[in-house]
Parts: C-alpha cells; structure tokens; sequence
C-alpha cells in the first residue's frame, strides 16, 4: 500500500506520537521512512539582533536533533530511513519534499490548538493538508 512515507517532525511531543505512527505504518507496509524537519525561515528573522550564524545553527542543531531521534527510534524498530533538514517555510518544503521523495503519505502530528491560539500560530498541519498533493495523516495530541 505504501512504499514511502514522509514523517515531518518538529522534536515536539505530538511529533513523537505521529512518529510512532508512521513507524508501524512502514512496518506494516515495508516502506522507507523519509524524517524531515524545516528550519522555519521567518523564526530567523525573528532574531534580527542577534547573530544570525548563531541563531541558524541553534535552529539547524535543534531540527538535526529531532530527525537523529526518530531516526534511531525508526531504525530500532527495523525501519529503512532517509533523512533530511531543510530552511524554509514549513508546509511548502515539506509538500515539496514529499513530491522529490515520490511519499505516498505525509504523516504529521498536531499540537491540538483551537480558537485564537490557531488563528495566531496558525497550523502547519493544515497548511499541508489543504496543498498536499498525497495523503495527509494527522496524529493528534492525545
């Protein structure tokens, strides 16, 4: 059914539960496991003041960090995995990635806002499901 699916992580603890299930989605299914994470851009503009090297690295060191946990926590569980970071904004990069990596699915968690908070922050999850040219599953937080 599936021969590649696309975990798009943040680190985040919703992220961890969409993890866990696009893992057992590629172990039912035998698929690869793509994990990607997006250094947003506009959270580089944000520190404006300080050292922009600094802030990409912190950024950059923080995205390679969650793909290098649900990498190994993939990969334990017998997984195949290719992994990638990328800068930019995150629904388009990551609807643009599962395009190059042929994804079947574009597995993402939630982080479950509502009302304000949603319209404030916005949700990445659904910038992906309203433009994903494949499949969207959202894991929720809970």
């Amino acid at each position: 059914m599936y021969d590649v699916v696309l975990l798009a992580t943040d680190g985040s603890t919703p992220a961890s539960r969409a993890l866990d299930r696009a893992v057992s989605l590629a172990v039912e299914t035998g698929a690869t496991l793509h994990v990607l994470s997006v250094v947003d851009a506009a959270d580089l503009d944000l520190f404006a003041d300080t050292d922009p090297g600094a802030v990409d690295d912190l950024l950059r060191e923080a995205a390679e960090t969650a793909v290098d946990d649900a990498v190994e926590r993939a990969t334990a569980a017998g997984v195949e995995v290719d992994r990638a970071v990328r800068v930019g904004v995150p629904h388009r990069e990551i609807c643009a990635y599962a395009d190059e990596a042929a994804a079947d699915v574009i597995v993402i968690g939630t982080h479950g806002r509502a009302g304000l908070s949603r319209a404030l922050l916005g949700s990445v999850a659904a910038r992906i499901v309203r433009t994903s040219a494949v499949p969207v599953l959202v894991v929720p937080p809970t």
